[in-house]
Formats: C-alpha cells, structure tokens, sequence
C-alpha cells in the first residue's frame, strides 16, 4: 500500500505538524506500507522545513496562498506516484483535497486526521474561522472513507457536527519514547515550573502568570519557564512586567531540546481554552513530570485528575494557582504523580501504539 501522506504549510513546534513527522514513519511498523510525505510549502512564510527534509518529504513549492500552481502540480505527482490512499491532516488538507476532486478529478480514497477547531491566530483572521470549520464537515461526511480523531473529545464534536460515527474513530497521538539524562540546570532551590506551547491567546498563558502572582504573594518559592514563540508573547511579557514577576518567570522561545527542559523541571503546566490530544502533556508525561492542566479537550483523556496530576476548569485563576501550590508544597506527591504519567505514557500513548492503530486504519 501506498500512502500519500499529505499537509499544507508547515509550522515547527505545532502539534499537527510533530505528528505529520511521525506519520511519515508507519512503514517502520508494516513493511506493506510506502509513505510519501508531500508539503504545500508556503514560501512567504519562510518556516523552518529542515525537520521534513530529515524525513526525505517531497515540497511543492508556492510563493503564498493565492498562488494555485500547487493544484496541478499535485495532480502531477498523485498520477506518477501511483498511489493507493491519501492521508491528510487538519482543514487546510481537507479543503486541499477536495479542490483536487472538484478541478482535477483525483478519486483515490482519503483518510483525514482531525486535529480540532481552527482558531484564527489574529483577529485579521476571524472572518474565515467558520469557513475552516464547517467546509470541512462536509468534506468529511462526503468524502472521507475515515476521519482519524485524536482524542474522544474530538470525535464526539464531529459526530455532534454531523459526521457518521461510522467514519469517526480515535487514534491517541504518540510521541517516541526517548530517555536521556541530559538536563537544563535550574535552581534547585526553588520548584521549577515549565511550559511548552505556541505563544497564542488560546493558551490562557496570561492566566497562568496571574496564578503566580497569587504564590509569590504568598511566598512560595518557584521559577518559572515560558517556553514558545508567538503572536502574544511581548504582550505577555509587558503583563509579567505589571505583575512584578520577572525575577520568577523566564521567557525560553524556541527550545529544540524539550526533553532535557523538562527533565531540569518540577511540573508542567498546561492553561489552554480548548486542546485536542496535546504532544506537550506526552512529553511531560514521557519525562515523568506531575502536571497541572486544564479541563479542556483531551487533556482529561491523557491524564487522570489527582493521579498523574491535577485538572483544573480553563480561565480559573484561582483553582489553577490552588492546584500548584499544592504541588509546590509537596515534593512526594509530585514524586507519585510524575511516576503514575510516566507509567501511563508507556501504557497508552507511545509513538509505536498510536502507528499500528493508524495502519489498521490505513488498511481497513
């Protein structure tokens, strides 16, 4: 079998895009399986691609979105490749498919990943939301021979949006399972707190430093570790600055090197509105880290509430900054939590059980 394994636009640090990484590697599991990764690259963007050149992806090239060369282009390719089945990911990958059908006459089967709703990264953007949300529902019910959720949570909003559950199943997102004892010292005198995600509004990373400001005044003693990039981290750091916390947080960017951030860290904490099935919470729970996360989307699927750690409601300042202190108190229970996300990472959410349930899929 032959898999076009296939994305628009490529953002490194992205959750879909970590996956489309992975994806690209289900040969490694059955050896009937030939992946082509394909990238619709934006080159106006100007991405950091060098993570799909690693895997030998293929780029189709396009100076930015109004640029359609890409349609024939891609024909081109599905007709030299002699491919069985495409395997694409998130709205712009739906939408891009059923363009080849309308104009292009491509018919093989598909297979979409759903990754959740599309939030406009700037208010410029808003205006298109309902159209990357609801095009792809149709796009699902008529031409989808599977919809890959990856969280039940996900699953259960497009069944509720009117795609046969017939088409719906859940595949978990699995990241490899990495050990390294290499660290990023941190002070061992105080708790060290981590974050992981794209700087974004839907991140609620604002709530989270209004949270430490509550345990500075309380005269806990942690450090802070905002590690990301995006459209609201100067305004997050001006907001640190009001609160007087800048000698408690540190603002990291980009960090290529997760693994050793979080094996330097105490806790992860993860304040988004609304998640899918999050690779950040893996990574922590990979590193064996107590977690404080909220209640949103499948962030409830990977951890359990007072076992790997604590969910807490989004936007609740109070609750989040509770849910902390208790860890920054107590360094047994971030012991027995780290130790129970571990334990449950290996069980459920490895890189190798997530391919083989996507082949099984692939292959149905």
């Amino acid at each position: 079998m032959k898999v076009l394994n296939l994305i628009w636009g490529f953002t490194l640090g992205a959750g879909i895009d970590k996956c489309f990484l992975t994806y690209a590697r289900l040969g490694e599991v059955d050896k009937e399986v030939e992946v082509l990764s394909v990238c619709i690259n934006l080159q106006n963007l100007n991405s950091h691609i060098e993570p799909l050149r690693e895997i030998g992806a293929e780029f189709i090239n396009i100076k930015s979105r109004t640029d359609f060369s890409w349609v024939n282009k891609l024909k081109e390719l599905v007709d030299r490749e002699q491919l069985d089945i495409i395997f694409t990911h998130g709205f712009n990958g739906a939408i891009v498919v059923l363009i080849e059908r309308l104009f292009k006459g491509v018919k093989l089967p598909v297979v979409f990943s759903y990754h959740g709703l599309y939030n406009p990264p700037t208010p410029s953007r808003k205006f298109i939301a309902p159209v990357f949300n609801g095009l792809p529902i149709w796009i699902y019910k008529h031409l989808a021979k599977k919809v890959v959720s990856v969280s039940d949570d996900s699953g259960r909003q497009l069944i509720t949006r009117g795609v046969p559950p017939s088409k719906v199943v859940t595949v978990y997102n699995g990241i490899k399972d990495i050990c390294t004892d290499t660290k990023v010292e941190m002070n061992n005198d105080v708790v060290n707190i981590v974050s992981c995600s794209r700087i974004d509004a839907i991140k609620g990373l604002d709530v989270l430093l209004d949270a430490l400001a509550i345990l500075r005044d309380k005269g806990l003693m942690f450090h802070y570790y905002m590690i990301g990039e995006g459209p609201e981290l100067d305004s997050l750091k001006k907001h640190c600055a009001s609160l007087n916390l800048n000698d408690y947080v540190t603002f990291a960017s980009y960090q290529t090197n997760i693994a050793e951030w979080l094996n330097g860290a105490d806790i992860f904490t993860i304040t988004s509105y609304q998640e899918n099935h999050s690779i950040a919470v893996l990574e922590a729970m990979r590193a064996g880290k107590a977690i404080v996360a909220t209640n949103v989307g499948g962030n409830g699927e990977s951890i359990r509430d007072s076992y790997e750690g604590y969910l807490v409601p989004a936007g609740d300042t109070d609750a989040l900054a509770d849910a902390l202190e208790k860890q920054i108190k107590n360094g047994d229970l971030r012991l027995r939590f780290g130790d129970m996300a571990r334990k449950r990472f290996v069980n459920l959410f490895t890189e190798e059980v997530m391919m083989k349930s996507l082949v099984k899929v692939l292959k149905s």
